[in-house]
């Protein structure tokens, strides 16, 4: 888990798996929360490429949705103007919420079954998350000593106490795995921790300790789907793209074969991505001459923002976009979900290494060109 990663739990999921071979059934969501009184509750979820969104106005605190839903799907509601719910419900569940408006986090829920395992999770990633915050202030705490030193921060200390999170989070994904295999929202935390921020292997390995039901579920089939796309930027595969470059040419990954090129998925609205520059420019200027090249693939969709991007970051490498933001062609081929990311590929244009931060890519390209 990169820092920049642990505060992005998913609201909503457009993913491109296909549900369509199970077929919708009802369902219905009804509550009364004190203190909610006339105000306005919102509904949304996402499921196979599609949005589905609702509101009613509540009347003394009571709400209720109906709707159709082809398996468990996680519902999102919003009361008024920021005060958030989410709960799995599945097919013919009627799900009843109960409690106060002002005490969400013990809310009373009936008739979900995958309701205990949501509840377990977010208990988990609430804790995460919450020593997340206390490293990310001792992270800005060390920059602007730096500034205000000149000297460089050590963020070693720091760094290590992220890897030891890092690692609590995916002890907590597992544990949740093995305890519910056949759960229909399981498929959704590991797409969201392992796929949305990329560990393969993870995402592989708790797919797989999935039973029948897990895998045949909603998020399961959309899960299997985004594994398939996954493998298509996997170590030792040659890929190929031609995209357009911000010159109006095509750049094309087969044309630099007999170079070691970094495949890097950024764009100019990107904090993370920006950030990572300098890194970037860094290993360019050290192996270019080598035979070292950067292939940019901006998520941008507005060009003068990508050009300006470029020039300010002093990107002085190849550059390429559709300019279609998140629909980009190639972003979609290979399930991009979250940037930065990059692959390595090899002089024979096999991959050989993936998602490179900081001194990796350069610790990576010192066993190429030593």
């Amino acid at each position: 888990m990169k820092p920049t990663s642990l505060f992005a739990l998913a609201a909503s999921l457009l993913l491109a798996g296909s549900v369509q071979a199970q077929s919708p059934a009802t369902y219905k969501i009804s509550g009364k929360l004190d203190g909610l009184d006339n105000q306005m509750v919102y509904l949304n979820t996402s499921y196979g490429g599609r949005q589905i969104k609702d509101s009613v106005v509540a009347s003394g605190g009571r709400f209720s949705f109906k709707g159709e839903t082809p398996g468990t799907v996680l519902y999102f509601l919003q009361f008024g103007k920021k005060n958030y719910f989410s709960v799995p419900v599945g097919a013919k569940e009627h799900v009843k919420i109960s409690g106060k408006l002002a005490e969400l986090n013990k809310i009373k829920v009936t008739g979900s079954k995958d309701y205990i395992v949501w509840k377990e999770w977010t208990t988990a990633w609430n804790t995460i998350t919450a020593r997340a915050g206390g490293l990310y202030k001792q992270l800005d705490s060390l920059e602007k000593l730096s500034k205000a030193t000149g000297q460089p921060a050590d963020r070693s200390a720091v760094n290590a106490e992220f890897d030891k999170l890092n690692q609590r989070l995916i002890d907590s994904v597992e544990a949740l795995v093995k305890r519910y295999p056949g759960s229909g929202v399981v498929p959704f935390i590991i797409t969201d921790r392992f796929i949305n921020y990329p560990n393969p292997e993870k995402a592989a390995s708790t797919y797989a300790a999935l039973t029948p039901a897990g895998k045949e579920s909603v998020y399961g089939r959309e899960l299997g789907e985004s594994l398939r796309i996954a493998a298509k930027t996997g170590i030792g595969v040659s890929p190929s793209f031609s995209v357009p470059g911000r010159d109006g040419g095509t750049v094309s990954l087969a044309a630099y074969k007999g170079k070691v090129v970094l495949v890097d998925f950024w764009a100019s609205w990107c904090g993370p991505c920006r950030k990572e520059n300098p890194n970037l420019v860094k290993a360019y200027e050290k192996y270019h001459g080598k035979g070292f090249e950067i292939i940019g693939i901006s998520l941008d969709d507005k060009k003068d923002k990508w050009l300006a991007a470029i020039e300010a970051d002093q990107l002085g490498w190849v550059h390429a976009s559709d300019l279609k933001g998140w629909k980009s062609d190639l972003a979609l081929e290979y399930g991009i979900r979250s940037i930065p990311m990059n692959f390595l590929v090899d002089a024979n244009g096999k991959i050989i290494a993936k998602d490179l931060r900081g001194v990796a890519l350069e610790k990576q390209l010192e066993k190429i060109y030593p």
